[in-house]
């Protein structure tokens, strides 16, 4: 790696690492970033070159967690990088580990796919990347969080889908009732489950691909609403929801469609809010008429059905510009 001279942030000193001095971090670390004080390193830096590009590993030191040091380190070293030549920096982050990608992410680092047994301890990583042309700050986000990390009218509210969620999920989602109402009528496997709460949800909302959220009245797990297969270019999402069967009948479904509405025509800034249903869903249709969506027409063959052949959709929208409920 090429030589460097001392980089000094408001907050720490990022310098060459000495042999032998460095805390046990996994792999051995290029720059140490240490305090005013020299004190114990607060976090450190891998990185290895090939043909124009630096991978970067970091690691913040247990105590100095919660503190951006990780993100703040990024930022210090990639200009270096891209003076001496490098084309592009990346980093490859267990897909379960979300605080490593929302670090590389307020770096600038953009997520670009998923690499399987691409991390260092050889699960699935997820595949970050930063080239010069990306300019400074984080790097943006088509579906930020959630104010405050929920949705909330007083009733009910939306947070995300966590790992505790698991056994609920996992209820819920094979309970027939539920998963008879699906796009395609097949409960998910334990895995799939497992895999979603574990990791799955999180990811695909930093990707800016779905946002799943967990319903919860104040006694817990209800069922879930998600915006799903948003598109920033064309200012639109899709909208789902499921409740189980002891939750229906309480508003909880028409709550949940307000809350995520306004979330995506404000925060998110779509414009087009869009839902399928199949023509026989009565009580999904009268949630969407509550909740200012109308009726566009018929998709021919829309659904799927178990057998092979196909089923007919009803359309529904809600424009931001419709009468706000």
């Amino acid at each position: 790696m090429l030589p460097f001279e001392p980089v000094t942030t408001p907050a720490f000193t990022l310098q060459p690492a000495r042999g032998g001095a460095e805390p046990d971090c996994g792999f051995e670390p290029e720059l140490v970033a240490v305090g005013p004080d020299g004190e114990e390193p607060w976090g450190t830096l891998g990185l290895t070159s090939a043909e124009g590009t630096v991978v970067a590993r970091f690691w913040v030191a247990p105590e100095r967690r919660g503190h951006r040091i990780a993100a703040a380190m990024l930022r210090a070293v990639c200009p270096r990088l891209f003076d001496s030549g490098t084309g592009r920096v990346e980093t490859r982050a267990p897909v379960s580990d979300r605080a490593a990608i929302r670090a590389a992410m307020r770096a600038g680092f953009r997520p670009e796919g998923v690499l399987r047994a691409g991390a260092p301890d050889g699960t699935d990583a997820l595949v970050l990347g930063l080239v010069p042309d990306y300019g400074g700050g984080p790097a943006p986000r088509v579906l930020p969080d959630l104010p405050g990390g929920e949705l909330t009218d007083g009733a009910v509210a939306l947070r995300p889908l966590l790992p505790d969620d698991f056994e609920a999920h996992l209820r819920h989602r094979t309970s027939p009732d539920v998963y008879a109402g699906a796009a395609l009528p097949l409960p998910p496997s334990v895995g799939e489950v497992a895999e979603m709460c574990e990791w799955r949800a999180a990811l695909e909302w930093l990707q800016g691909r779905s946002a799943l959220m967990v319903i919860d009245d104040g006694d817990g797990y209800r069922g879930t609403i998600g915006l799903y297969h948003v598109q920033r270019m064309t200012g639109s999402g899709m909208i789902g929801y499921d409740l189980g069967a002891e939750a229906r009948g309480r508003g909880y479904a028409t709550r949940a469609v307000a809350l995520v509405c306004r979330w995506a025509f404000g925060e998110v800034g779509l414009e087009r809010v869009w839902a399928g249903t199949d023509v026989h869903n009565a009580a999904s249709q009268a949630v969407l008429r509550r909740s200012g969506f109308r009726l566009e027409g018929l998709q021919r063959g829309g659904l799927p059905a178990l057998d092979g052949s196909r089923r007919d959709m009803l359309l529904w929208a809600r424009l931001s510009v419709d009468a706000r409920d």
